[in-house]
């Protein structure tokens, strides 16, 4: 995967402080693990679809709360496990799934 081009993870939940962060750290630690270069950033759920247009491709959006995703085409999945620890495993092979099978 390191020769394609960093995916692109959106975060998003209510204020873009404390649970987006705690998941984003979650992420970063993912990709990491397994060697997935990638970049990830945090939103408010409403910054979404602006987040979307300006970073031009995004693999994947991870939200604690519903997000109005304009563009289908991007997988949106429940962020929830990582902060109850509950389908956290489940999550991250959710998660290496998506990205794995991304296409450029």
């Amino acid at each position: 995967m390191s020769s394609q081009e960093p995916v692109r993870i959106l975060v998003a939940c209510g204020t873009a402080i404390a649970t987006a962060t705690y998941v984003a750290e979650k992420v970063k630690k993912i990709l990491e693990k397994y060697k997935i270069k990638g970049e990830v950033y945090q939103a408010k759920a409403q910054e979404v679809n602006y987040f979307v247009k300006m970073l031009g491709k995004v693999h994947l959006i991870l939200a604690t709360t519903f997000v109005p995703v304009e563009d289908k085409s991007i997988p949106v999945l429940n962020a929830m496990p990582f902060l109850t620890g509950i389908g956290e495993s489940d999550l991250e092979k959710k998660i290496i799934s998506i990205l794995q099978s991304r296409k450029q």
